[in-house]
């Protein structure tokens, strides 16, 4: 029993989400439509703006987006709790048509550490 009784105590903090300060993301939108866009561009820019509404500085691990065509810029450096800053996403259109959905992936120290951001289009 004296062995019983610590080891559920430790399942119990493992299943109920007791964990220590992190970081989190709160973004203003994690998805943005350009709508029809007319050739011609050589590449469409969204900045997705978002806070740290974590307790630990937010440092961005890397980035990784769906295809070479889909662009990302992020902060290099440690977001602190509280501040805003900015992912930029773009999509190279030149000598494309027809709809697009990309995906940019980040991996950063937060809860859930993967979030996605998507940029949709349709090139007329």
């Amino acid at each position: 029993m004296k062995k019983v009784l610590p080891l559920t105590f430790l399942l119990y903090l493992a299943f109920t989400g007791v964990s220590h300060a992190q970081a989190s993301f709160s973004f203003e939108q994690t998805a943005h439509d350009f709508g029809i866009i007319k050739p011609g561009t050589d590449t469409l820019w969204y900045d997705f703006v978002f806070v740290n509404k974590g307790t630990d500085p937010l440092e961005i691990n890397s980035v990784k987006t769906s295809c070479d065509c889909t662009l990302a810029q992020w902060p290099k450096t440690a977001v602190q709790p509280g501040k805003k800053a900015v992912i930029r996403g773009g999509f190279k259109i030149e000598g494309k048509s027809g709809p697009f959905d990309k995906s940019i992936i980040i991996i950063a120290n937060t809860s859930p550490a993967t979030t996605f951001l998507t940029i949709t289009g349709d090139i007329k």
